[in-house]
């Protein structure tokens, strides 16, 4: 039997007067590898920061066999020396020895610290944002070879398929337990999909049966009681007044538990249906250049260090480009170079930009979701509905006045607002950073419909797979086609 780690019994957790979980009972044993998925807001933080033992506002019982170490989301690494760090591991992730770490550089620093102190138990949320895809690389190494319990928060779908045995799914206050990756998770949804189709037509298909057999019964009754003769009694002279007694009774009876099982049935609910997203570009967005962003010798340059030099490129008309490279190799200050426009670049003049920065806009006023899309669009409210409904907004959310919406919902709303602004050229830089895996199958889902030419930058390798056209590398300060 398997040796248990932890064990949440009754646990309820509530912020004011919203109910974020319950866990009846949940259970991690000794080389579990569980991934923890589910739309940002749902409690998956909360969830490990409980079982780390850092988090006090909940009920119910936790049963702890083990310790844990916890690398928290947000963090202040302390990178004073300290004779307890693994110096190989910090060498390898190329960390440099500083204090003016960046983003990436602080990710992988927390990650040295919280690995160097070897515990049974590990808890991570989190750990590949800002990681380049080396990176991302050693760290799934460093765990293929962790003995012990492992539980994590992560976006990243490359990362979860390489290490999941299994996923934990929050979503609607519930957690639920399914076998495998992030890969046998997705199948096991898509069935769950198709099943709630089938008992759907199944329990519509049922109460129209119902329905037809109990107006036939009560039309029987109904005829009984005037007096009319039904064609399958032959009544004789004296018992031919009890015989239409009894079958106009047994009618109503028959009718009557027709409708009991009618109201018995439970409500049917239909799996949500997604309609294909198509954004059409208006005549005035229309680009009729083959390669409307271009690059001759174009040297990116930052705190006179050449991060590019003498590079050339085109990038064709309506296709999505997505720029790969490790952290620190110029990809952003690329995106940002483009856009300004200056220096080596034969940009279109036609060309509309349109950006996406995390949080990029901030949500004032009462206007509600929809109302406000709509003003900044051309296009039409159904495919603004369609957008809303792909990136999980129930029908009252839409309704919602933008300055009481969450930090999750003011983050799919900024995706949705760069949509439907008119542009031809959408800019994206890691855009995947801080978001759920729900809200980055939706924004693939837009990338795809997307007419105008994309480009982007990311270090999730699932996510360029599943949008680019094109993909290039930044390598000893070159820019490669690696399509």
């Amino acid at each position: 039997m398997n040796e248990l780690t932890v064990k949440l019994e009754d646990i309820s957790v509530s912020f004011g007067n919203k109910d974020i979980f319950d866990i009846e009972q949940m259970s991690a044993y000794m080389n579990d590898r569980i991934a923890i998925v589910g739309r940002n807001g749902s409690g998956k933080s909360t969830l490990l920061k409980i079982i780390a033992g850092v988090f006090e506002g909940y009920t119910g019982e936790v049963q702890r066999e083990t310790d844990f170490n916890y690398l928290s989301q947000i963090g202040d690494p302390k990178t004073e020396i300290s004779e307890s760090l693994d110096f190989e591991m910090l060498s390898r992730m190329n960390i440099p020895g500083n204090n003016n770490l960046s983003g990436g550089e602080e990710t992988k620093y927390r990650i040295v610290q919280t690995l160097s102190d070897y515990k049974m138990g590990l808890l991570l949320d989190e750990p590949t944002t800002h990681l380049d895809q080396q990176s991302i690389d050693f760290l799934i190494q460093e765990l293929e070879y962790y003995y012990g319990t492992l539980i994590f928060v992560s976006h990243d779908r490359y990362f979860i398929n390489s290490l999941a045995t299994k996923v934990w799914e929050v979503s609607d206050g519930r957690i639920k337990e399914y076998a495998g990756n992030y890969k046998a998770y997705e199948e096991a949804k898509e069935q769950e999909k198709l099943e709630q189709e089938r008992q759907y037509e199944n329990t519509i298909k049922e109460k129209e049966r119902l329905n037809k057999a109990i107006e036939k019964q009560a039309s029987k009754a109904d005829k009984m009681s005037k007096g009319q003769k039904s064609q399958d009694i032959k009544p004789d002279r004296l018992s031919s007044s009890k015989q239409k007694d009894t079958v106009q009774k047994q009618a109503h009876k028959t009718a009557k538990a027709m409708e009991s099982r009618l109201n018995q049935l439970a409500d049917a609910k239909r799996p949500d249906q997604q309609a294909d997203i198509e954004f059409p570009v208006s005549k005035a967005m229309e680009l009729h250049n083959k390669f409307p962003i271009m690059g001759r010798d174009v040297t990116v340059e930052r705190g006179g260090n050449i991060l590019l030099d003498k590079v050339s490129f085109q990038f064709p008309l309506g296709k999505t480009i997505a720029i790969t490279g490790n952290n620190g190799s110029g990809k952003s200050s690329l995106l940002s170079d483009i856009v300004q426009g200056s220096g080596n670049f034969d940009i279109s003049p036609k060309v509309v930009f349109e950006q996406y920065r995390q949080m990029d806009y901030k949500m004032f006023g009462t206007e509600q979701v929809m109302q406000f899309l709509m003003r900044h669009t051309e296009l039409n409210e159904s495919i603004v509905r369609s957008m809303l409904v792909s990136l999980g907004f129930s029908p009252s959310e839409v309704m919602k006045p933008v300055n009481q919406l969450s930090g999750g919902e003011a983050t799919r709303l900024s995706l949705a607002l760069m949509f439907v602004k008119p542009s031809n050229v959408i800019i994206l830089d890691e855009p995947t950073n801080f978001i759920d895996l729900m809200t980055i199958e939706a924004l693939e889902k837009f990338i795809r419909a997307y007419q105008g030419t994309i480009i982007l930058t990311s270090h999730d390798r699932q996510f360029i797979s599943r949008t680019a056209d094109r993909v290039y590398t930044i390598f000893e300060k070159n820019l490669i086609d690696i399509t």
